[in-house]
């Protein structure tokens, strides 16, 4: 059947095509957070970098990663340094203000929206880790020390 096969090559064609979305952030208790690019589309197989600048300082950086489906994956913790897990890293230079998130030999495993979360140095009790307000987020449970 004609149909039934185009529908199959576009299945093929589709599978082979990531789209990884990294949702702008825009300020949050006076900190400005930017993501780039804002929307990405590779081949699988290809390498990928995103990046999150942060107009303060921070005490927390995580990156996430939303699938299709709208599971939330918590992919790093990572207030300095640099991290790996698998086929993905991520680097955090505080005294430069970002962090940086790299895909290596992406999958389509690795399709959906990526964002990084900040929390600001304040007092305890008062700070959280909030998401892209535009996209609808709710800000993370609060984090306090005793």
């Amino acid at each position: 059947m004609p149909g039934a096969r185009r529908q199959s090559i576009m299945k093929r064609t589709l599978g082979a095509l990531l789209g990884l979305f990294s949702a702008q952030v825009c300020c949050v208790r006076g900190i400005q957070v930017e993501q780039s690019p804002a929307d990405l589309i590779l081949q699988e197989g290809a390498n990928s970098k995103l990046r999150c600048n942060f107009s303060a300082t921070v005490s927390n950086l995580q990156w996430f990663h939303q699938n299709p489906w709208g599971q939330l994956i918590n992919l790093f913790y990572i207030p300095s340094g640099t991290k790996q897990n698998g086929r993905l890293s991520a680097t955090t230079v505080t005294t430069e203000r970002y962090s940086l998130l790299h895909i290596s030999s992406s999958q389509t495993t690795d399709s959906g929206i990526y964002f990084c979360a900040v929390k600001s140095q304040c007092s305890p009790g008062t700070c959280s880790l909030y998401t892209n307000p535009q996209l609808g987020s709710v800000p993370l449970p609060a984090t306090t020390t005793s």
